[in-house]
């Protein structure tokens, strides 16, 4: 019936689909790129074969549903099913579409629905794919012939894709038995099924209902007959039954992980469970096989028995949905993709960090900006149609900003081509292209404005991501740039109080560039980690380590002014918290005239040792002196940043300290609570900011001062309880807090 079909399926034009062969792209092995001393010793590329998508199935597999490839038990769809048959009982009108991530379980679900369906008698079943123009015509017309349609002329008709032909089968579908089923398949080409205005193939029906299961998500895609469920990856517990229904290859904890590593994608599962139930499989355990996916070749593993059917293979559907988009004139989509596999899975990358020149180079956007935001929203349009993306949505100062995540194996395939292929004409690979991505979203970055700091928390999973898998293939300059962004996003975590997460990435980033020794890149590091360990209350380990840094500063033939002076700041104040204000205050009365003579008296870093020096004054007899800093130092914050940075905010609530030591319990009280106000309507009251400079911590003390010891209680054990969840029990902050509501007064 189908083989003789002639080309012309559809007449009128817009049910003309130009599909194509699915065809993988071939790939070039990525070219060694000349290494700069000790980046040589840090880069490993090792590239290896393409793979290619085989072609799509024939029309031979229109009709029958592949009742072979049903799971025994479906896992974790119970809820989705359930809507499924109730809709099934009382058609209400819109078609469902089952959408989602290619390898998600949509067939399989349409499956379970069919064998459902298929189980009541004398109601009819249907199955169609919509893989190609040819399998769904020849599906339409089978549909047809088991209606009643007979002659010759209705299956032309139908073939020819008519207004009238639609109308007849339609007709048909309205004489059959009242809740019928009709599943289209894999309809990843909207053209193959025509028109969706409501007078196509696919219509509301109060008599059956017609299920689609497509990787196209977008409602306006699907328009107002549609109904769409979209299908999102197995939680933990259903994967790890998934694994289990396939293999008994250990704990249900162990297949639980496994489930986890592979992002509770059904098709992965039923692969790394069929894998393990073979004869003579190369792995004897869940956790046996977790090991090989983390240290081998994800498509050496998942995919090592490719099927024919490329859709049963995890590395190549998704390569077909990005063949799918080349083919319709989006090629930007498949680059695309591979910039964001740089980056961490499952973690939203803003949209505005991608609108850069680096990313519409690597695009191959027309020139201008407004052409590559045209063209970079267009890929991520169609990427997230796919369902190879997905939106999300930040909020920073109260606005919401757009931004896209990947499913962790959509990435890991993606990343997998890099390691595999590469463009040697490309001016910038993907993972330099990340690198820029990111070093310029800081470019305007101080660490110590709260209002970036949001940004900050954001980038800091991408660096770490990028540090893992791409430090291989970057060159000294792209490399030197991934480490510069690692430190200023330490310095930012430092001041913003979150200084556990600061000193792991710089601890991460210099573990995975030894070999590169004092490079300039990893003394700033070590600066900073240095910082984030004092802050960290191990200030005596800052010392040393700001000790060392310092060494190797002035050992370099021209060390750069300002960083030394950071450095020298940074051990003058250890040298203070460790213990001798006295010598503290010497260094950083020298820092200070140094950063006047190199700066000027109100550049921030100036203004910055200034207000440290006023605490050194304090802490050793001076506290008319350290007092009259603090005003001026605030005054000269306040023209220079305004009135509402944390410069400003931490000045005062320094002088309020002071005010504490000195017995000045009333006025410390008055400062405290506008540093509070300030600081809770700047970065929130749970910020770890708020909590790890403890403006809370110090108003019980001027309260306590007062006698008003009840308050002080009520207030320590708030703050007691935030620190513990937000800073830990053991954070310098949290035992100091914990300490002073169980005994008395510390001595000043």
């Amino acid at each position: 019936m189908g083989s003789s079909v002639a080309s012309a399926f559809f007449l009128e034009p817009q049910v003309v689909s130009s599909v194509g062969v699915l065809l993988g792209v071939a790939v070039s092995a990525v070219s060694a790129v000349s290494a700069v001393a000790g980046w040589a010793q840090v880069r490993q590329v090792q590239p290896g074969p393409a793979q290619s998508p085989a072609v799509a199935g024939s029309a031979e597999q229109s009709v029958a549903a592949p009742v072979g490839n049903a799971p025994a038990t479906l896992r974790g769809r119970d809820a989705e099913l359930s809507r499924l048959r109730a809709a099934l009982a009382r058609p209400s009108g819109p078609f469902r579409v089952l959408a989602g991530l290619g390898g998600v379980g949509k067939s399989a679900l349409a499956l379970a629905l069919h064998t459902h369906a298929a189980r009541r008698r004398g109601r009819p079943v249907w199955w169609i794919s919509a893989r190609t123009p040819e399998t769904f015509v020849e599906g339409l017309v089978s549909v047809a012939i088991s209606l009643g349609a007979t002659t010759p002329a209705d299956a032309d008709a139908i073939r020819a894709g008519t207004g009238h032909a639609r109308d007849r089968f339609w007709e048909l579908l309205g004489r059959a038995r009242r809740g019928w089923l009709l599943i289209v398949d894999d309809a990843d080409d909207i053209g193959v099924l025509g028109t969706l205005d409501g007078r196509g193939w696919l219509r509301r029906s109060r008599r059956g209902l017609i299920v689609v299961t497509s990787r196209v998500r977008s409602r306006q895609v699907w328009g107002r007959d549609a109904e769409i469920i979209e299908l999102d990856r197995l939680g933990a517990d259903a994967g790890a039954q998934l694994l289990l229904d396939l293999a008994r290859a250990g704990s249900e904890a162990q297949a639980r992980s496994l489930a986890r590593h592979l992002g509770g994608l059904p098709l992965a599962l039923r692969l790394a469970g069929s894998a393990l139930a073979w004869e003579f499989s190369r792995w004897d355990s869940f956790r046996a096989y977790q090991q090989a996916l983390e240290s081998e070749d994800l498509a050496d593993v998942l995919d090592g028995g490719t099927p024919t059917d490329q859709r049963q293979a995890v590395t190549a559907t998704f390569e077909l949905s990005l063949e799918s988009l080349r083919q319709a004139g989006f090629p930007q989509a498949t680059p695309l993709l591979r910039l964001l596999s740089c980056f961490a899975p499952d973690l939203p990358v803003p949209v505005g960090l991608l609108a850069c020149p680096a990313v519409h180079a690597l695009l191959d956007s027309p020139p201008g900006d407004t052409a590559g935001q045209q063209h970079l929203h267009a890929a991520l349009r169609e990427l997230a149609r796919l369902s190879l993306i997905t939106e999300e949505h930040l909020h920073h100062d109260g606005a919401p900003t757009s931004a896209v995540s990947l499913h962790p194996l959509v990435s890991e395939t993606n990343r997998g081509h890099l390691r595999r292929a590469g463009d040697p004409s490309s001016a910038r690979t993907p993972h330099e292209v990340a690198v820029e991505t990111v070093a310029g979203a800081l470019g305007p970055l101080r660490p110590d404005d709260s209002r970036t700091w949001p940004l900050a928390a954001t980038l800091v999973p991408h660096v770490r991501q990028l540090l893992a898998t791409s430090t291989p293939y970057l060159g000294e300059r792209h490399g030197t740039l991934l480490l510069d962004a690692a430190a200023r996003l330490v310095a930012a975590g430092a001041w913003s109080g979150d200084a556990t997460t600061s000193e792991q990435l710089a601890a991460d980033a210099l573990a995975r560039t030894e070999p590169l020794g004092d490079h300039v890149s990893r003394l700033a590091l070590r600066t900073e980690l240095a910082w984030a360990r004092g802050r960290n209350g191990r200030w005596d380990v800052a010392h040393t380590l700001l000790t060392s840094v310092l060494d190797a500063w002035t050992a370099q033939p021209e060390p750069p002014p300002q960083v030394v002076l950071d450095v020298r700041h940074k051990l003058a104040w250890s040298v203070g918290m460790t213990g001798d204000w006295a010598r503290a205050r010497a260094q950083l009365t020298a820092v200070r005239e140094q950063r006047r003579s190199l700066l000027g008296d109100n550049h921030p870093d100036t203004l910055h040792t200034r207000c440290c020096l006023s605490w050194a004054l304090w802490r050793t007899g001076f506290p008319d002196e350290a007092e009259a800093g603090y005003h001026a130092v605030i005054a000269d914050r306040r023209a220079v940043l305004g009135d509402d940075h944390v410069e400003v905010i931490d000045a005062y609530h320094s002088l309020a300290e002071g005010y504490v030591l000195d017995g000045r319990h009333a006025e410390a009280e008055a400062v405290l609570r506008q540093v509070i106000d300030a600081r809770e309507r700047l970065v929130g009251a749970e910020y770890p900011e708020t909590l790890d400079n403890r403006p809370h911590y110090w108003l019980a003390r001027a309260l306590r001062g007062q006698g008003r010891d009840r308050e002080a209680t009520r207030i320590l054990t708030r703050l007691l309880e935030q620190q513990s969840t937000m800073l830990g029990a053991d954070h310098p902050a949290t035992v100091a807090t914990r300490d002073l509501l169980a005994g008395p007064e510390p001595a000043s």
